[in-house]
Parts: C-alpha cells; sequence; structure tokens
C-alpha cells in the first residue's frame, strides 16, 4: 500500500515543470460568445500558430475519463436527459464548474505533447487559478461578452442549437430551457469580477465589436494582478 502511494504521488506534475514546458503556449480564455474561436483561428492563419480547440477533444475526454477520477465528465446524461436538465440551478452550475476543471487537466496534458519549437494557441475556457500556475501572465487573454450578448447569442452555433431544440423537445421544454439558462448565468457576476480582477489582459466586447476587426493590441491591461 505504502508503495502505490508513493507512485501516485510520483505521478502529479508540479506546477512549476508543467509551466516550463508550456512557454510556447498562448491562451485564448474566458467566457461565451467572447470571440475566442474566431480569434484563434485569425492568429493560426496570419501568425501560423497551431490552433487548440478544447471543445474539439471532448470525446477523447470522454473516452479517458474515469468515475474515479473525474466524475463530472464520467456522468451518463443520457440515462436521464429529463432529469439533468432539470437538476436546481446551482446543482447544475457547481456541475459545469466541476466539468471544466477536470478537462483542463486533459487539455494540459495534450499540450504537453506539441513540440516546444511551435507556437500553440488554445481556444477554451480554463479556470482562473490554474491559468496562474501554469502559463505566464503575458500569455493569457481573457475574451468574454457582457452577461446580455452571452444570453442572447448562447445558443447561436450549431452544438448549441442543437441541445436548444433537444431541450425543447420535452413537453415542458420551455421550463427545462428557463433553468439551463438560470443555471448557466447563476455566477455570471463573479466570474465576471474575476476575469476583470485576475491580473490578465481582457477584451469585453461590445455590441459594436467584430472580433474580425480586432487584434491581440487591443486587448485591455489588467486592472489589477492578484
Amino acid at each position: 500500500r505504502q508503495r502505490q502511494m508513493c507512485i501516485r504521488d510520483r505521478m502529479k506534475i508540479a506546477n512549476n515543470i508543467i509551466k516550463e514546458h508550456l512557454k510556447n503556449v498562448y491562451f485564448l480564455c474566458g467566457g461565451a460568445y467572447g470571440g475566442k474561436t474566431t480569434m484563434a483561428r485569425l492568429l493560426e492563419e496570419k501568425h501560423g500558430f497551431i490552433r487548440y480547440r478544447q471543445g474539439d477533444h471532448y470525446d477523447e475526454y470522454v473516452s479517458v475519463a474515469s468515475e474515479k477520477e473525474q466524475p463530472a465528465i464520467s456522468l451518463d446524461r443520457s440515462a436521464d436527459w429529463h432529469g439533468y436538465f432539470a437538476q436546481p440551478p446551482r446543482q447544475y452550475a457547481d456541475w459545469m464548474q466541476a466539468e471544466l476543471r477536470e478537462e483542463a487537466e486533459f487539455t494540459i496534458a495534450d499540450l504537453l505533447s506539441f513540440p516546444k519549437d511551435q507556437k500553440i494557441i488554445v481556444d477554451g475556457i480554463i479556470p482562473l487559478d490554474i491559468l496562474k500556475e501554469i502559463s505566464d501572465y503575458e500569455h493569457v487573454f481573457l475574451l468574454f461578452a457582457p452577461d446580455e450578448m452571452k444570453l442572447q447569442h448562447y445558443f447561436d452555433r450549431a452544438d448549441k442549437d442543437e441541445v436548444y431544440q433537444f431541450i425543447l423537445s420535452f413537453p415542458d421544454g420551455k421550463e427545462l430551457l428557463d433553468n439551463v439558462i438560470e443555471a448557466l448565468n447563476l455566477d455570471n457576476e463573479q466570474e465576471r469580477r474575476n476575469m476583470l480582477e485576475s491580473g490578465f489582459k481582457f477584451l469585453e466586447r461590445t455590441d459594436h465589436d467584430t472580433v474580425e476587426g480586432l487584434s491581440l493590441i487591443h486587448i485591455s491591461e489588467p486592472t489589477r494582478r492578484s
């Protein structure tokens, strides 16, 4: 048993080692409808970055996840989709946060496999406290949208629209949708404050912004480093 515990401890890689091996990686994080994917594509096309879109790898994460180590990702939602959408908003929001933290571990593991002589741009959502430990502040940019804009456009993307239509297919779909939207927006104010005070550069979109017309030099300097 003691030997097994030692092996388990040795498998935990210290953050300073991860940070050293991710010096070629830049992170475009933030929130929904912030423009992360569009900006990442521009960097890929114009500056030769290798683009890593977190959402494209979700099925890979699920295939590796275990109930013991990644309980949020391993949750079998298909066993009771209605119950999943109908769960209390606080419980739903907490599950989403837990899943983000589990996804971050898979993302970091993938990034460590890239050649260090290539610049990588990550398009995804990684918790701020993790970013502070594994990346330089100059390598992180936060893109996010105001609550009203995010709410208006959250289901615009094809994959989100599919979820939207699926929720509405239930007899009480409108009530389920309201419940999901409440969960999605439950922590918006605190999340926005955390981003503004994170010390990272950021851009909060406005109704007049088109991401294609922006470049990283327009991203605001941090208001405070915490």
